[in-house]
């Protein structure tokens, strides 16, 4: 055992001991309580009563006694210890829901301390606020009893708090931690320690997490709605026991909320970067309403969290122009460097596939495929450890310019080193109405091109049609156009908009190839060479008055003898001369005239696909 780990645990046992003065100095009912400020969801409350539970899209048979099973994935295990279920029981409402919340509390704080999960204080933090924010549901009307061993129980957990408090943890879950000190502080305020820890922690792990434009130093939005939502608590908290707001506090909320506004599409919803869940837009309306109720502020910028937002019209385009998140913050990074997202109205189109707790796609849907953006399937753009932490971390360079009402933004990566790639180009233009956006993916090689493909994940809402060499897109108000150099098809994808797949459709683009394209160029040149103008454009043969063809046909051989048609009569005669000539030479001469064929090359790809999204009834 190490030094560390034992000193942790010998803090923890010393925290259980109880506050001076033992269980006789905890009051039997909580000094202060604020209620949960946020919805619950009655169907999940039913599922409750009757032994089950769904959390992340995966119901889960409930067990008495039992508070974690090995097959129950981590992010279960939080939400079920942490009590946050309770909010779902009081939004059923029903006496049948109020007894299972006071059974299921009374069976936690019934179990010996020595078997309670109580060391991440994450966990118990949630725990304490869910506890004393549905009192008045739960506990009001209970037994003396049932609340004293309640009270007991909040403030042997709140010590464990403050002695494993601050861990090496710096994101959203210690910001949980602090709210349960925060809330047992204002339930108990002759415990004048809770909240003299808080105060002397919020301020420095604040400073740590939030970057100087408003940013959540994970560079996800899921991050910066979930510690806004823990912010926005603990406000509600200090404003209710009249407790001045901490300096740090009042700063990171005036921050966040401007960039957690600017996270989203014209529908309400967040973009998808970096780990980010969907959430109802009238749950973020609340969360922004209770961190900041002055105005509707927009960030106008995210210099230090590198994402950019241009807006013209009504369509919104996203564009992740920073590098992976730093260490210790990484939990949430995915590898869609450079990606992007694209709505227009209330309409999504173009998406990234999203996130998940599920095990099976958690890895997949973390890769630059399932992001709108260029990919080389050979070599991921970043790539983790054993421990789920970035290993390669990639530099990233972005630029934004605003050309009257135009946008140009141009980023680049080297991501793709490890298969030659120098530098990974991507630049985006935006007009001023919004109803053209045109980019360009290309890649700087050292050597030979690796294989690359550039996709464009399509929200389910939209409907595809294929017109010649046109893709449009249709949504519920508008027509979209998608065009490009390379060669364009449409493929099935998924999209995360719940907790369970949806099946969607991707556009997939290949880079043309050279080979073609130089034949080509070099048949026309052959042909003008050979043709010169001669031949008319179909215009000029459509303008051919009949008079002028009359006097034509009585024109004399002589005068077609430079015509097309002689010409390649006279070549097909020639190529004849040389058939016959070659059949009469003797047998042991004819390896002579037949050359051996060359193998074929193979062909060469174009480094760089031009594409565009056109609104057609704009």
């Amino acid at each position: 055992m190490s030094v560390r780990r034992w000193l942790r645990d010998m803090r923890l046992s010393l925290a259980l001991l109880g506050p001076f003065g033992g269980a006789r100095s905890i009051p039997d009912v909580p000094a202060c309580t604020v209620r949960d400020p946020w919805p619950g969801n009655a169907a999940n409350g039913e599922l409750i009563v009757q032994g089950s539970a769904t959390h992340g899209g995966v119901t889960r048979i409930l067990s008495y006694l039992h508070w974690s099973e090995p097959n129950w994935p981590v992010p279960f295990v939080s939400w079920f210890q942490g009590f946050e279920w309770l909010r779902d029981l009081r939004e059923l409402g029903s006496e049948s829901a109020r007894a299972k919340a006071r059974s299921m509390v009374a069976t936690w704080t019934g179990q010996p301390m020595s078997d309670t999960a109580l060391r991440d204080p994450a966990i118990t933090g949630a725990r304490i606020a869910s506890w004393l924010s549905h009192y008045d549901f739960f506990a009001a009307s209970a037994d003396d009893t049932f609340r004293h061993n309640l009270m007991v129980h909040i403030a042997l957990e709140a010590r464990t708090i403050m002695a494993l408090m601050p861990t090496g943890r710096h994101d959203w879950t210690s910001l949980r931690a602090l709210k349960g000190l925060l809330a047992a502080a204002i339930a108990l305020p002759g415990q004048t320690g809770f909240l003299a820890r808080y105060m002397r922690l919020i301020d420095p792990e604040l400073d740590c997490q939030i970057l100087a434009d408003g940013c959540h130093a994970s560079r996800s939005p899921e991050a910066q709605f979930l510690v806004l939502r823990e912010l926005a608590e603990m406000r509600l908290m200090l404003q209710t026991a009249r407790i001045p707001m901490p300096t740090a506090l009042a700063a990171a909320l005036d921050r966040m909320a401007p960039v957690l506004r600017a996270f989203r599409h014209g529908d309400g919803h967040l973009a998808l970067f970096n780990g980010a869940a969907p959430h109802e837009p009238a749950l973020i309306d609340q969360v922004i309403a209770r961190a900041l109720p002055r105005g509707h502020v927009l960030a106008r910028g995210m210099p230090d969290g590198r994402f950019i937002r241009a807006a013209s019209g009504n369509t919104v385009l996203f564009a992740d122009g920073g590098p992976p998140a730093p260490p210790g913050f990484d939990a949430l990074a995915h590898g869609g460097l450079l990606s992007m997202e694209l709505s227009s109205g209330r309409s999504r189109i173009v998406v990234n596939c999203g996130a998940s707790g599920l095990p099976a796609w958690r890895g997949v849907l973390r890769d630059a495929p399932a992001h709108s953006v260029l990919s080389i399937p050979v070599c991921p753009p970043v790539q983790w450890d054993e421990n789920d932490h970035i290993k390669t971390r990639p530099t990233v360079t972005s630029r934004h310019e605003v050309l009257g009402a135009d946008h140009l933004i141009e980023l680049s990566s080297d991501c793709y080193r490890q298969t030659g790639v120098t530098t990974y180009h991507r630049r985006l233009y935006l007009s001023q109405e919004g109803t053209d956006l045109r980019g360009e993916d290309r890649l700087d090689c050292a050597g030979p091109l690796p294989e690359f493909l550039l996709r464009f994940h399509l929200h389910p809402d939209v409907k595809v049609e294929l017109e010649d060499t046109d893709i449009l897109l249709h949504t519920q108000e508008e027509m979209w156009c998608f065009r490009s150099d390379g060669y364009s098809s449409i493929e099935e994808s998924v999209w995360f908009g719940g907790p369970r797949p949806v099946s969607t459709l991707q556009i997939v683009v290949r880079p043309a190839e050279l080979a073609a394209e130089t034949e080509k160029a070099a048949q026309s040149s052959l042909e003008s060479e050979i043709y010169g103008d001669t031949l008319p454009s179909a215009e000029t043969e459509n303008s051919i008055s009949q008079p002028e063809q009359d006097e034509r046909s009585t024109e004399t051989d002589a005068d077609h003898a430079d015509t097309p048609e002689t010409l390649r009569a006279e070549v097909s005669q020639h190529s004849e001369t040389v058939s016959e000539t070659r059949t009469d030479t003797p047998e042991h001469d004819t390896s002579a005239l037949h050359s051996e064929e060359p193998a074929p090359e193979p062909p060469v790809f174009a480094s760089a696909i031009r594409w565009a999204f056109t609104r057609l009834d704009g």
